[in-house]
Formats: C-alpha cells, sequence, structure tokens
C-alpha cells in the first residue's frame, strides 16, 4: 500500500543543524478507522551521520488519551545517503466510538539528539486520522411516521419437552446411584442388610500377617467362625454341600473351600508345626474372593 506523508520537514532554532535534520510521519491509511481498529505509522528521522539516538526518548507502550493507546514501538538505524536514518514503527488502538466521521489527533512527541555540533530536542509534530462510526445514528427522513415501524419478529418456538425429560431422566439416574451407594454402605433403608462378615474379616487380616504358626493358627480360627456365622451353625467340611447349595453365590470357591479344610485339619490335627508362608499366602486369598462373593451375592 502506498504510504502518505502527513509531515514533512521539521524546522530547528540552528540554521545548519534544521538543514540536517528531518522528521517525516507516513500514515498507512489516513482516514476510515473504526473502534478497536490498529493504526500503523512510520516515522523516519534523518540526521548527520555522527548523531545519536538516545532511546530513553523513545515514547513508552501504554495510554495516550482516554480513546487511544500505543500498542508497540519498533526502532531500526541504518546510514542512507551519508546520513543516520531512525525508522520508528508505531502501532496504536483506537477506542473512539465515533457517532459521525470525524478525525481524532494522534499525540506528538520529543526525541534527543546528539551531534558533534551539540544536543537538541526534537518534536514529532501530532497528526490526524479520520475515524467513521459502525453505523449511522439516526434513519433517513420519512414522510410517513409509520414509515419508521418495522414489524414484529416471529418468536422462535421452544420445545420444552425434551429438556424435561433430561432432567427427569438424570434425576432418576442420579437417585438410583445413590441408592446403590447406600445400599453398599448399609446406609438407611438399608441398614438391616445381613451382615458381610467375610468383608469384616478381611479387613481385620489385612492388618497383621499370618507367616508365623501363631498367627496362622489364629487366622484359620477367624475364618472358620466367620464360616459358622454365614452358615448359622458350626461349618465342618462334610457340611459344605449343604452350605453350598444354601448359599449358591459360594459354589465357585468349593476348591479353595476344600483347600481350607485340609490346611486346617494339617495345622491342629495333623501335628504339622512347620512355618507354611505358602498356606499363609493362600488364607489370605481365600478370605479375599470370599469376600467378593459375599458383595456380589
Amino acid at each position: 500500500m502506498r504510504m502518505a506523508c502527513v509531515a514533512l520537514m521539521l524546522a530547528a532554532t540552528s540554521p545548519a543543524f534544521s538543514q540536517e535534520t528531518t522528521v517525516r510521519i507516513h500514515s498507512a491509511r489516513p482516514f476510515g478507522y473504526f473502534v478497536g481498529d490498529l493504526i500503523h505509522a512510520r516515522i523516519d528521522v534523518s540526521a548527520p551521520a555522527d548523531a545519536m539516538l538516545s532511546r530513553a526518548s523513545l515514547p513508552n507502550p501504554g495510554p495516550l488519551t482516554g480513546s487511544l493507546d500505543l500498542r508497540d514501538v519498533k526502532l531500526r538505524e541504518t546510514l542512507e545517503n551519508g546520513a543516520r536514518l531512525w525508522r520508528l514503527d508505531l502501532t496504536y488502538q483506537n477506542f473512539y466510538v465515533a457517532l459521525d466521521a470525524r478525525d481524532i489527533e494522534i499525540p506528538g512527541f520529543e526525541l534527543s539528539i546528539s551531534t558533534a555540533a551539540g544536543a537538541r530536542t526534537i518534536a514529532v509534530t501530532a497528526w490526524s486520522v479520520g475515524v467513521s462510526p459502525l453505523r449511522e445514528i439516526a434513519p433517513q427522513k420519512q414522510e410517513q411516521a409509520s414509515d419508521y415501524l418495522r414489524p414484529d419478529g416471529s418468536s422462535a418456538f421452544v420445545d420444552e419437552a425434551t429438556p424435561r425429560n433430561l432432567a427427569f431422566g438424570a434425576g432418576v439416574a442420579a437417585l438410583l446411584a445413590l441408592a446403590l451407594v447406600a445400599r453398599d454402605r448399609a446406609w438407611p433403608p438399608f441398614q438391616q442388610r445381613k451382615a458381610r462378615v467375610f468383608s469384616a474379616l478381611a479387613r481385620q487380616i489385612s492388618t497383621r500377617r499370618a507367616a508365623d504358626d501363631a498367627n496362622l493358627a489364629v487366622t484359620i480360627q477367624s475364618v472358620h467362625r466367620a464360616l459358622d456365622q454365614a452358615n448359622g451353625a458350626i461349618l465342618l467340611s462334610g457340611d459344605l454341600p449343604e452350605f453350598l447349595r444354601r448359599r449358591p453365590e459360594f459354589k465357585p470357591l468349593r476348591v479353595d473351600f476344600e483347600r481350607f479344610f485340609e490346611t486346617s485339619k494339617r495345622l491342629f490335627f495333623g501335628g504339622d508345626s512347620s512355618k507354611d508362608d505358602y498356606a499363609a499366602e493362600q488364607l489370605v486369598q481365600f478370605v479375599g474372593r470370599l469376600a467378593r462373593q459375599e458383595r456380589a451375592g
């Protein structure tokens, strides 16, 4: 896009200095900006080759007025035709909400430059760009008052059945989930459910290791008491078929039951007092499987 030059030479107090120092302001577009648009400008400052620009004098990004911000400042320095050239690329943002097409002023600023002839401050003068409203403020004049009226817009039909059904379904699912949790935790009204003796036993023996003979014997006795409680009477190995018939949820563990009774008989009546880590680990696993089957039933 062709850049438009909106300011030319800058006069100075010293004639020699003014001939060598120039400021030119180029605007990418001098008009047609709306609220929120970015305004890009380029400022070329030409000075003698030995000139130095004080970077501290460059404008700082931030609010300039109540409706204009300086967003970005970029500086490039080159030598061109034996002169020092500084090129400032400035990006502004317009927040002015225009009610009609008008010009807004971009504030100027000062730059500090020093050469062998001395130091001075040059001013980058203020300049203007045109802003436009987003829409017209008043409609075109009509002959009849009724010409300003517009028909009412048609209202959209909203089907309330679908969200109501979804809310009802979500409520039913939440109540069902709550009932399942209450049953699992024995909350009212499920506090009278059958006691889970094996689950309680599994938690009990998980806190101790049945690795030595004394603990193994105590654990086996605890399992016997739990089996008696689940059976409603003392459960012996010969009573196992009848127990499994009445409690079919434990049928998959028939082999585990038989192994348990064999371990108990060998420990208490076989005179085998040797340490049996394998039997102890199997016992813990057996109780865990009993607890799972108990919950499933």
